[in-house]
């Protein structure tokens, strides 16, 4: 795969962002992974994966994002995923994952997902 896969973690309104950009396969799911991962002791108002910059997945990539979403149903904490593309979005359909997630179109829609889930102010 290519050597151009990034993941990164910030906040912004007490939600983390994880962004995932390139072409994931099995050597690259272990970063993924590590930025899903829930900080201890610290308990996010939830967590969006912004998947529009993925390129290419495999099935350890789902494999990941399904462990990310157990792990946070687990933790009473939300996770969305964000701008999938139409190849990621007909991998969840034909795995049939779809129905495991909270998908929104855009970053924007699903971080307004969260503030609405559990009614957080959104800063301006």
């Amino acid at each position: 795969m290519s050597d151009e896969v990034e993941v990164t973690v910030a906040v912004a309104d007490g939600i983390r962002i994880v962004r995932a950009v390139g072409e994931f396969d099995t050597d690259e799911a272990d970063a993924l992974a590590h930025a899903l991962a829930l900080p201890a002791g610290d308990s996010p108002a939830g967590t969006v994966i912004d998947l529009a910059g993925v390129d290419f997945a495999d099935s350890s990539f789902l494999h990941t994002l399904f462990a990310a979403q157990q792990h946070h149903e687990q933790a009473a904490v939300p996770l969305v995923l964000a701008g999938l593309s139409p190849f990621l979005r007909r991998m969840l359909e034909l795995t049939d994952l779809t129905r495991a997630f909270t998908i929104a179109p855009t970053l924007p829609a699903a971080t307004d997902l969260i503030h609405t889930r559990i009614r957080l102010p959104r800063q301006r």
